[in-house]
C-alpha cells in the first residue's frame, strides 16, 4: 500500500519564488506601484501606501487621479488628471519619465517606466534629507559658515560680473573694505567665542544697512567687503559707509560683558581707482590701510598718493628680501646711561644700507618687514649679530635688543634666544629684550608664557614705549618687567605741556612703587635731564648721551683701556665716560 503525502502550497518552487518576491517588494524602502494605463492601481507596496497614506485595503476600481482628488493622498497642487495625461504622453513617447517633485513638504524622486502589457511601473524615493544636505554643501561652498554671508570666492565672482555691467553701461561702482576695530583685543581677552559673537552681530547689522543694489561679504577674519552699484556713486557708497559706522557703535553683550567696536573703512571707485577686480581691491585696501593708520573709526577714499605709496612699499619689500644675504643690514648702537650720564649699556638698532636709497632707519622698512613676515629673519639676525658684538667688549656693558610682536607668533623665540646665547657665549644677565604692549595684546596667554620662559634663561625683559597703550597697568600686574621705558613723545613735551610733566612723574612714581627701574627715552636737552633727575628717574637715553652710531665710534666706552684723550674724542659728553 502506498502512502499519499499532502503537498503544501509553499512546497511548489514557483509559489515560493512568488511569495519571496512579494515579501521583498513589500519591505522595500522605496515606494513601488504598478498601474494600468487608465490609472487604476494593480499593486502598491507598503512604502508607497505609507507615504501616500493609503489604507491597506485600497480599491483597484478607483484611478490614481481620483484617489488624489478624493484626498486620500497628499494635497496635489496641480490638476491630477492633467498631470496623469501628461505623464502618459511622455511614457508613450519616451518609455520613461523622471522628475523630482515636492509632495506634502517632502522632496520625492520619481521614476516611471512603461512596461509590456500596457502597465506603468513607478518607483518613488524620498530624497528630502539628501537634497537638504546637497543644498547645504552648495551653500557652504559659496558662503561663510559663521555669518552666512557670501565668501571671498562668491564675492570675487559677483564683483567681476558687476564690473562688466558697469563697463557696458558706463556707470560707476564703489567698493568698500571694512575692518572691525578692537576685534583682535576682544578675541585675545575674552576668547574666540566672544569674537564669533561680534562677527555675527556685525553681519546682522551690516545686512540691515544695505540698499537694494548693495552686497556684503566676509572675506575672512574681521574683514568685510561691500559692493555698492546703485546710482550716484560714490555718494551712495559714502552714505552706506556712514550707516555702517553708526550701526557698529551699539554695544554687544557677551557673558555679562559689554563689548564695543568700531569700523575702519576704505573706499575705491570703478573705473577711476581700478579697471578690474585686482586693481579695485588693491585701491580699496590702500584706502583702508590709510584709515587704520589715522586712527579707529575712520573712513578714507582712495587717492593717487596711496597708489604711489603701495608701489613704493612693494618695491621696498622686494629689495628687503635679499638684504641680509647681500650684507646690507648693519647695527648702530645708542648709549644708555644713569641720570648723571654714566653709560651702562647700549641699545642695538638695525639700519639698512640700501644700494640706491642710502642708509635707511627702521621706521622706513621695519613696518614693511612686519607686514611681510621678513621681520622674523631680520630679528634673528639682529639678535645674533648684537650678542656676538657684545662679547667682544672689554667692558661688560648691558645690551638691549628689540623684539617684534611678529616674532612671538612665528617660530620658537625661546629656543632662538637660548641658542644664540650658547652660540655667542654672551652672559644672559647682560642681555635685555625690549617688547611693546603689542606683544601681549595679540595673544596674551601665549606671550606671557614666552616672556616667562625667556626670563628663566636669565635675560631681562623691558617694556618699551610705556604710556602709549591703554592697558599697561594690567600687564605690569601679570608680568614682572625688569625695566619700564617712557616713550620719547612724553619727554619731548617736558616743561612745555603740563599733562606731559604729570604723566612722566606718574610713570616714574609707578616704577619706584613697583621697584622697577625707569628709562626715559628721547632725552635731548640738559633741561629735560634735570627735570628727570629731580623726579628721581634712574636712567636716560637719547641724543644728549649719544646718537645711534656704529659700535666702533663708541670704542672708548666698550674698551676701558682707552686713554682719556680718546674718550674726549667720542661724540658723547665727557661726564658719561664713567663706566657702570
Amino acid at each position: 500500500m502506498t502512502a499519499t503525502t499532502a503537498t503544501s502550497p509553499l512546497s511548489d518552487p514557483l509559489t515560493r519564488r512568488v511569495k519571496a518576491l512579494e515579501l521583498a517588494m513589500e519591505n522595500l524602502p522605496v515606494a513601488v506601484g504598478l498601474f494600468q494605463l487608465d490609472g487604476r492601481p494593480l499593486y502598491l507596496n507598503r512604502s508607497f501606501r505609507d507615504f501616500y497614506r493609503v489604507e491597506e485595503r485600497w480599491s483597484e476600481d478607483i484611478t490614481f487621479a481620483e484617489m488624489i482628488s478624493s484626498g486620500a493622498f497628499w494635497d496635489w497642487k496641480n490638476d491630477p488628471q492633467v498631470f496623469f495625461e501628461r505623464l502618459l504622453a511622455t511614457l508613450k513617447r519616451d518609455g520613461v519619465f523622471e522628475a523630482q517633485n515636492d509632495i506634502g513638504g517632502r522632496t520625492v524622486f520619481i521614476h516611471d517606466r512603461l512596461l509590456e502589457g500596457d502597465l506603468i511601473l513607478t518607483t518613488q524615493r524620498d530624497v528630502t534629507d539628501q537634497v537638504k544636505a546637497e543644498k547645504r554643501v552648495s551653500f557652504l561652498a559659496s558662503h561663510d559658515v559663521l555669518t552666512e554671508l557670501p565668501n571671498r570666492a562668491t564675492f570675487n565672482d559677483t564683483l567681476d560680473s558687476r564690473i562688466a555691467e558697469a563697463r557696458a553701461t558706463r556707470r560707476k561702482l564703489s567698493l568698500l573694505t571694512v575692518d572691525v576695530d578692537r576685534f583682535k583685543d576682544i578675541n585675545d581677552v575674552f576668547g574666540h567665542a566672544a569674537g564669533d559673537v561680534v562677527l555675527s552681530a556685525m553681519a546682522e547689522r551690516f545686512k540691515q544697512c544695505l540698499g537694494p543694489d548693495d552686497i556684503v561679504a566676509r572675506l575672512g577674519g574681521d574683514e568685510f567687503c561691500f559692493l555698492s552699484s546703485g546710482a550716484n556713486q560714490p555718494e551712495s557708497a559714502n552714505l552706506l559707509a556712514r550707516r555702517l559706522s553708526e550701526a557698529a557703535k551699539a554695544p554687544i553683550h557677551f557673558n555679562g560683558h559689554t563689548l564695543k567696536v568700531g569700523l575702519s573703512i576704505g573706499l575705491a571707485v570703478y573705473p577711476q581707482d581700478g579697471k578690474d577686480r585686482a586693481a579695485l581691491l588693491n585701491s580699496s585696501d590702500a584706502a583702508l590701510y590709510r584709515a587704520k593708520a589715522e586712527g579707529r573709526g575712520v573712513i578714507r577714499s582712495f587717492d593717487s598718493s596711496m597708489d604711489k605709496r603701495m608701489h613704493d612699499q612693494r618695491i621696498l619689500q622686494r629689495d628687503l628680501q635679499g638684504a641680509i644675504a647681500r650684507g646690507e643690514l648693519e647695527l648702530h648702537y645708542q648709549p644708555q646711561a644713569t641720570v648723571d650720564c654714566t653709560v651702562y649699556g647700549f641699545e642695538a638698532l638695525v639700519r639698512w644700507r640700501h644700494p640706491s636709497r642710502g642708509l635707511l632707519g627702521p621706521a622706513t622698512f621695519v613696518p614693511v618687514a612686519e607686514e611681510s613676515g621678513l621681520i622674523v629673519e631680520i630679528g634673528e639676525w639682529v639678535l645674533r649679530e648684537a650678542c656676538r658684538e657684545a662679547t667682544t667688549w672689554q667692558s661688560p656693558l648691558k645690551l638691549s635688543v628689540n623684539l617684534s610682536p611678529v616674532q612671538f607668533r612665528h617660530g620658537d623665540l625661546v629656543q632662538l634666544v637660548h641658542g644664540v646665547l650658547l652660540e655667542t657665549g654672551l652672559n644672559p644677565t647682560r642681555l635685555e629684550l625690549e617688547v611693546t604692549e603689542g606683544v601681549l595684546v595679540r595673544d596674551f596667554s601665549r606671550a606671557l608664557y614666552t616672556l616667562r620662559a625667556l626670563k628663566a634663561l636669565g635675560v631681562q625683559i623691558a617694556m618699551d614705549d610705556f604710556g602709549t597703550g591703554y592697558s599697561s597697568l594690567s600687564y605690569l600686574q601679570a608680568f614682572p618687567f625688569d625695566t619700564l621705558k617712557i616713550d620719547k613723545s612724553f619727554i619731548a613735551r617736558l616743561a612745555k605741556d603740563h599733562h606731559a610733566d604729570e604723566i612722566v612723574r606718574a610713570v616714574i612714581g609707578l616704577g619706584r612703587g613697583l621697584n622697577i627701574p625707569v628709562v626715559a627715552e628721547g632725552v635731548e636737552t640738559d633741561l629735560q635731564r634735570s627735570f628727570l633727575e629731580r623726579e628721581q628717574c634712574q636712567n636716560i637715553q637719547g641724543y644728549l648721551i649719544g646718537k645711534p652710531l656704529p659700535i666702533g665710534d663708541y670704542g672708548a666706552l666698550t674698551d676701558p683701556s682707552t686713554e682719556m684723550d680718546e674718550i674726549e674724542a667720542q661724540p658723547v659728553p665727557r661726564r658719561q665716560a664713567r663706566k657702570a
